[in-house]
């Protein structure tokens, strides 16, 4: 499989767990337009990968999906317990298509035409009490107009967890600046500050502020991570493992001596060896919140049930 395939299973996948957390969130609290418009990017991401690697079926159900979110995303639509269900079904079936993906180089041979009717039924049954004239098709957003930057901003919230809430909260953007910086980067990858600062709508110092203040209050925020395969951490802990053996041979052989350099050496060996096994083990180590992110989706779907 091309390491760009794996790249993309590796990414979808991760993308999907924070979709099932997203979506049981914003069925909370549907008025959320950043965590709408992270839902719809999300999406978006998946569905342009796929197009780009040829996966025709996976990109055709994340393109329904899409179309239903940007209804929603545009206050065409209201969220509803229904409209959730449907998306979280779309992300299930995104899913098993990963895993068709993973074990035949295919996104397998369902297409599943029922959910993308439904998904189609959704946005058409509601727009149809919400509007009477059609909004423009979802490609139409890959580039940002003047007129889509003119969304009502009374509808933009000052969310204190994001850059843009808290530079919206200071009073160092206007809200549609803000607006207009969302759009752009629902096109594309750039950070909401890079698009603001290239945009002139605000300054450095300020978008750099406004990240302190949201690691300060979120210190998740902060964490980087970067992937490594399972087998290069496996090797590793084998090679502190010898180098731990190797540790005690020396102690042993250090308190035969009574050479104080020689045992200050061994005392410092003893040391090192020590934190750096500490600190491998840790690198195997999940987060408890892997485990208990999922309990939010199940206890929904529990409840309809």
């Amino acid at each position: 499989m091309d390491e760009i395939v794996k790249d993309f299973l590796i990414e979808s996948s991760e993308n999907l767990d924070r979709l099932d957390q997203e979506l049981v969130k914003l069925e909370s609290a549907p008025s959320s337009k950043e965590l709408l418009a992270s839902v719809f990017r999300t999406i978006h991401t998946i569905k342009g990968s796929c197009g780009f690697l040829g996966f025709a079926r996976l990109e055709k159900l994340t393109h329904a999906g899409e179309n239903l979110l940007s209804r929603l995303r545009d206050g065409q639509l209201v969220l509803t317990a229904e409209i959730t269900s449907g998306l979280l079904a779309m992300v299930d079936a995104v899913r098993q298509m990963l895993g068709a993906i993973k074990g035949t180089g295919a996104d397998g041979n369902e297409d599943y035409t029922q959910l993308v009717e439904h998904l189609a039924r959704l946005q058409e049954n509601s727009f149809s009490a919400a509007s009477p004239v059609p909004p423009p098709p979802v490609h139409a957003i890959t580039n940002p107009t003047p007129a889509l930057a003119s969304e009502p901003e009374a509808n933009l919230v000052a969310d204190p967890s994001r850059i843009g809430g808290v530079l919206l909260e200071r009073g160092q953007v206007t809200p549609s600046d803000l607006a207009q910086a969302l759009r752009q980067q629902e096109a594309g990858r750039k950070r909401i500050g890079e698009i603001l600062v290239e945009q002139g709508a605000a300054h450095p110092e300020d978008v750099l502020s406004a990240q302190k203040t949201v690691e300060a209050r979120n210190p998740e925020a902060a964490v980087e991570t970067i992937r490594v395969g399972v087998n290069l951490l496996d090797r590793l802990m084998n090679l502190v493992g010898e180098l731990v053996l190797a540790r005690n041979q020396l102690l042993q052989f250090s308190s035969m001596r009574q050479d104080a350099g020689f045992q200050a050496v061994s005392q410092r060996m003893n040391l090192i060896a020590t934190e750096l096994q500490e600190e491998v083990m840790k690198t195997r180590m999940q987060p408890i919140g892997n485990v208990w992110d999922k309990f939010p989706r199940t206890v929904r779907d529990l409840a309809l049930s």
